[in-house]
């Protein structure tokens, strides 16, 4: 990118790499904002602009497709990024005049794709600025397409699917894990607001060992980070760990690990006499964990990694843990505030080829659970179909486990003695987590 790159270009090269390469927005915004070099200010409008038409991006289309004179059925993708980022900016964005927004879609598509290209995005979004709101403003709510809608509707009644698709005005808390408790919470706050005068900091409303922040930047500049004093974890995720309820001494599998935020959780919790076992289908996301292990100050002995498709076995994991949890593979649904990219993902057909691996992956670990001990299924995500669906089948063939509530609270449980996260608990004054759903089992003795 040049020097004179703005916060509309590199919205619009994010929008076009999650459309065309199939990136997550979060690591294609970090890329770009490296290489671009924006201030402070611009880099939260281009981030702003990203997410925000993310979140409505039926809309944005539906606003720019009766346009098309041949239609968008092979739309240059990165010509529909352009259009995208104004309509979005047209539509929602009120301090830059249409005129200008126009002209900048067109200078960054002549010096993209060339002259001709530029005619056609002038000429489509000239008619899009004539239907601009008189006053412009953001999103009340997620737009999403019709299939998905129906699919969340039918998992959520319509007061939790209205909180659920809710926009939230502002960006989503940076959630940090202190293992040392308020204590520690306290004195790495006062450090915090002592580099960043400027930060905003929240108790979590879950667990007095989260930290929610605003305004700090790259966490990894943090004080307190080289040192290990926290780990970066959403405060949902947060939770699912505790739920395990891990303790020292014990031995707990972390049956789907992925890059690992949930086992250094459990493994400190578990503590030197502890061990956590760690498997997961992809070996370079279990690699990952071994830096942030080390900088946690984690005993290398504490976890085992290892690569396994536990949908046909265990890998050789032998012997009977006091503690599952099985984090399994899921839509990731429950994100889509922080992860709008992931909408473009969704298929409804795959939420039934994942209920059949949620189930295979309980069936597998279900055995290596001692008696009296505790397993924890969890997935992300508001689905019914991967949650009670695969749970009512698998403890129907299990008649030795035993549904069972947590005594960690808040939130309570359902009816179904489940525990949900999201738009099934909020507190007052809270920013929200991602949708969590979670069953707790215990094995009779």
């Amino acid at each position: 990118m040049s020097q004179d790159t703005t916060a509309r270009d590199v919205a619009t090269h994010v929008l076009y790499r999650v459309d065309h390469e199939q990136a997550w927005a979060s690591a294609s915004l970090d890329a770009e904002l490296k290489r671009a070099h924006l201030d402070a200010r611009d880099a939260a409008l281009a981030a702003q602009i990203v997410y925000g038409s993310l979140r409505v991006l039926p809309a944005l289309d539906a606003a720019v497709d009766p346009f098309l004179k041949r239609g968008p059925k092979g739309l240059d993708t990165f010509l529909r990024a352009v259009l995208r980022v104004a309509a979005f900016q047209l539509l929602h964005l009120s301090r830059v005049p249409a005129h200008a927004i126009v002209n900048a879609a067109v200078t960054l598509t002549r010096r993209e794709r060339g002259q001709g290209p530029s005619g056609f995005v002038n000429a489509v979004l000239r008619k899009v600025a004539a239907t601009r709101p008189e006053r412009p403003s953001p999103p009340e709510r997620l737009i999403l397409d019709a299939d998905l809608n129906a699919a969340l509707a039918r998992s959520l009644d319509p007061e939790r699917l209205a909180r659920f698709l809710s926009s939230r005005p502002r960006a989503p808390t940076l959630d940090l894990r202190v293992p040392g408790g308020e204590a520690a919470i306290a004195s790495l706050s006062a450090r915090i607001l002592e580099a960043h005068p400027e930060a905003e900091l929240q108790a979590g409303s879950l667990l007095p060992t989260a930290l929610r922040v605003r305004g700090v930047g790259d966490p990894r500049k943090l004080p307190g980070y080289d040192e290990g004093l926290f780990a970066v974890q959403e405060e949902g995720s947060q939770w699912v760990a505790a739920a395990v309820g891990a303790r020292p001494g014990e031995r707990v599998l972390d049956a789907c690990a992925g890059r690992g935020g949930k086992t250094l959780a459990l493994a400190q919790s578990v503590g030197p006499e502890g061990r956590v076992v760690a498997l997961d289908l992809y070996e370079p996301r279990l690699d990952q964990m071994e830096q942030e292990r080390v900088r946690l100050g984690i005993d290398a002995g504490i976890v085992e990694r290892r690569a396994v498709d536990l949908t046909v076995g265990l890998g050789g994991v032998t012997g009977e843990f006091d503690r599952i949890l099985v984090d399994a593979p899921c839509s990731g649904l429950g994100t889509i505030h922080r992860r709008p990219d992931i909408l473009l993902r969704h298929r409804e057909r795959g939420l039934r080829k994942l209920a059949r691996t949620q189930g295979s992956i309980l069936e597998q670990v279900s055995g290596s659970l001692a008696p009296g001990g505790r397993l924890v299924y969890a997935v992300c995500s508001p689905m019914r179909e991967e949650c009670d669906g695969v749970v009512q089948g698998f403890i129907g063939r299990h008649p030795e486990l035993v549904r069972t509530t947590l005594t960690l609270a808040p939130p309570p449980s359902d009816a179904d003695l489940a525990h949900r996260l999201g738009p099934w608990w909020v507190a007052d004054d809270a920013d929200g987590t991602d949708a969590y759903q979670v069953f707790c089992f215990e094995r009779r003795r």
